[in-house]
C-alpha cells in the first residue's frame, strides 16, 4: 500500500514553518507519503519551493487567496501570476470565493474577477487549481462552470451534498479536511462522505487552520489527515487501505 496524501498543508506560514523539520519527521512517522504545501504570498512560495528541493515528499501550489485580495500589493499578484508557470509548481491555489464575515470584507466583484483570472491562467498552462469556498457554493458553482477549462480540488468542501455532483460533473476533487470530523454529526455532511466517488476523493490536513476536536486550541499539522482518513473509512465502511491507494491514485493523476 502507498502512503498517505495531504493534498493541502499550510507548511511555509508563519506557525507551521519554523518547525517545518519537526513536522516532516511527524508526518512520515504518521505514514504519509506527500504534502502540498499551499502559499498565500511570494514569501512563503519562495520558502515551498526551497523546501520542495530538500525534501522530496513536498509539493508546492500558488495562488491569490481571496481573503488576502486587499492585503497583497498590486505588483505583487503580477508576481504570483507569474510564479505559477515554474513548472516547480504543481497547481494554481488557493483560490476561490469567499463571503463569509471578516474585519476586512473583500467585495464581490475583486473576488471574482481575481477569481476567473487565475482559473484563466490555469487554463493556459495546463495546471489543476485548488478551489477555496466558504458561503459562496452558488456563486462559485457559477464561475467554475463558466471559466474553468482544467480539473481542480473543491479544498475543504463545505458546498453540501447537493451542489457535489454539479463540482464532480465540472470535473473537480472532493477533498475531505479536519472540519469533517468537527461537523461529522450533520446529516449533509456525512451524506458528502459517503456518496463521493472513491476516484474523486482526496484528503487534507489544512493545517494549522481548522483542527479536530481533540486538538482544538492547538497547532495541528499534516498528520491529523490520519483521522480524517479514519472517519470517511467508517462512513464508507472500507478498508483503511483501499481509501489510501484511492487517495493516492487521485493525487498523481492530478499531479503527476
Amino acid at each position: 500500500m502507498n502512503g498517505m496524501i495531504d493534498s493541502h498543508a499550510h507548511v511555509c506560514g508563519s506557525e507551521l514553518y519554523p518547525g517545518w523539520r519537526e513536522i516532516t519527521a511527524q508526518a512520515k512517522e504518521a505514514g504519509i507519503e506527500r504534502i502540498m504545501i499551499v502559499c498565500r504570498d511570494m514569501e512563503e512560495a519562495e520558502r515551498a519551493l526551497e523546501l520542495a528541493a530538500q525534501e522530496p515528499m513536498f509539493d508546492v501550489a500558488s495562488g491569490l487567496y481571496p481573503n488576502d485580495i486587499l492585503k497583497i500589493p498590486y505588483e505583487e499578484w503580477g508576481r504570483q501570476m507569474e510564479l505559477v508557470r515554474d513548472p516547480r509548481v504543481k497547481a494554481v491555489g488557493e483560490i476561490g470565493m469567499d463571503y463569509s464575515f471578516y474585519e476586512t470584507v473583500v467585495p464581490k466583484v475583486l473576488q471574482k474577477e481575481v477569481f476567473v483570472r487565475q482559473m484563466e491562467l490555469a487554463n493556459e498552462i495546463g495546471k489543476p487549481v485548488i478551489v477555496h469556498m466558504r458561503n459562496a457554493t452558488e456563486d462559485t458553482r457559477r464561475y467554475i462552470k463558466g471559466h474553468l477549462k482544467v480539473p481542480g480540488i473543491m479544498h475543504g468542501y463545505s458546498g453540501g451534498y447537493r451542489a457535489m455532483s454539479d463540482f464532480l460533473d465540472m470535473g473537480m476533487y472532493i477533498s475531505f479536511s479536519p472540519a469533517v470530523i468537527l461537523e461529522s454529526e450533520t446529516e449533509d455532511t456525512r451524506k458528502v462522505a459517503e456518496e463521493v466517488p472513491l476516484d474523486r476523493v482526496l484528503v487534507e490536513s489544512n493545517a494549522p487552520f481548522k483542527a479536530p476536536t481533540s486538538m482544538t486550541g492547538k497547532v495541528h499539522g499534516p498528520e491529523t489527515v490520519a483521522g480524517v482518513v479514519d472517519y470517511i473509512c467508517r462512513v464508507k465502511n472500507m478498508a483503511k487501505e483501499t481509501l489510501v491507494q484511492a487517495v493516492y491514485d487521485n493525487y498523481r493523476r492530478l499531479f503527476f
